[in-house]
């Protein structure tokens, strides 16, 4: 049974790198406030179990909570449909498994605008392009389970891609940048690349480069003997690290500057700002050299004085312990963008 909605809460993420939580004083109420935050690795779920309820001690069994997720093989993709055969019970299943190799009876998906981000409506479908957004079944059953192996009940859980994008736009707005963006989701086995502009969402496809070969490429580059301490060793962002960044990010930079240069050529829009969502602070670096190897400036989220501008209240100490990548977590309680509100409509 769901406790009350004035009741304390949490809004939780887990993200390639580790786990993000927010107590919240009255979990859904209209005025927001964030009393405490905590993060931790990813891979340590009994420490994260129990640091939950040490944040949350009044809730004895369940904490209730929003969750957010970015789980392997999700799908956020642009997308050219036929709005008159919208209709038809085949012709999406057809377009997924043709485009995308995916099962439909196998996958929950949804459809919202790439402009706006609002939910399809089948009384006023899209003119053209729609926002494929979705991922496996049983993917999104090991994050539900998973959340309840820490002792959360979620109220609402979500692929975090989508809200971050607002979050975004919303940070952009804040500060009065009208440039385009590029957000860049920079997981374990693969990249994700959003382009913001003035024509809403754009979708690379994604780069076959993730964290894990760059574990690989770090540990030939610097004759490291094993993966365990080339990873260990990027993520604390050693001086050496940051120096050989441009070799060590090459491959990547090769297979993303295309996809930006692509977008310019076709739009003739200059894309000027990188925000890397979810990288924890030991990766900054990442951010900062991939973008000056695509002559970019990186998106520097203050989030404590985004939070004020939208109205989010947060106790003294909290401020300290936010950095840039907090935008992913907040985004989910921000109200920017009416998909993560609204009931998603399911077409397969």
């Amino acid at each position: 049974m769901l406790l009350r909605r004035s009741r304390s809460g949490v809004v939780i993420e887990i993200n390639p790198y580790g786990v993000l939580m927010a107590r919240l004083g009255r979990l859904g109420s209209a005025a927001m406030h964030v009393e405490q935050v905590r993060e931790l690795p990813a891979d340590d779920w009994d420490g994260v179990s129990r640091e939950l309820h040490a944040l949350l001690p009044e809730h004895k069994t369940y904490v209730p909570g929003i969750c957010g997720i970015f789980p392997p093989t999700r799908l956020l993709q642009r997308e050219e449909v036929n709005p008159r055969k919208l209709a038809e019970p085949d012709y999406l299943p057809t377009v997924l498994a043709n485009q995308y190799k995916i099962p439909s009876d196998k996958w929950r998906i949804a459809l919202v605008s790439p402009f706006d981000g609002n939910p399809f409506d089948a009384e006023h479908p899209p003119i053209k392009d729609v926002l494929l957004c979705g991922e496996a079944m049983e993917e999104l059953l090991v994050a539900q389970r998973r959340f309840l192996s820490l002792g959360v009940h979620p109220r609402r859980m979500e692929i975090s891609s989508l809200p971050v994008l607002g979050g975004v736009q919303s940070y952009q707005a804040m500060v009065g940048d009208s440039q385009p963006a590029a957000v860049v989701e920079f997981d374990l086995h693969r990249t994700y690349v959003f382009i913001l502009g003035k024509g809403g969402v754009h979708t690379p496809a994604p780069l076959e480069f993730g964290f894990g070969a760059l574990v690989e490429t770090a540990r030939k580059e610097l004759n490291i003997e094993d993966a365990g301490t080339a990873r260990s060793r990027l993520l604390a962002g050693e001086a050496e690290i940051v120096a050989r960044a441009p070799r060590l990010l090459r491959q990547l930079v090769r297979n993303l500057k295309p996809a930006i240069d692509y977008f310019e050529l076709q739009t003739g829009q200059r894309v000027n700002d990188l925000y890397c969502t979810f990288l924890p602070p030991g990766l900054t670096w990442l951010a900062r050299s991939l973008a000056a190897s695509i002559e970019m400036q990186v998106l520097a989220v203050d989030c404590s004085a985004w939070l004020t501008a939208l109205g989010i209240t947060f106790a003294s100490e909290v401020p300290d312990r936010l950095g840039p990548h907090w935008l992913s977590v907040f985004s989910l309680i921000a109200g920017l963008s009416p998909a993560s509100h609204a009931k998603k409509t399911e077409r397969v």
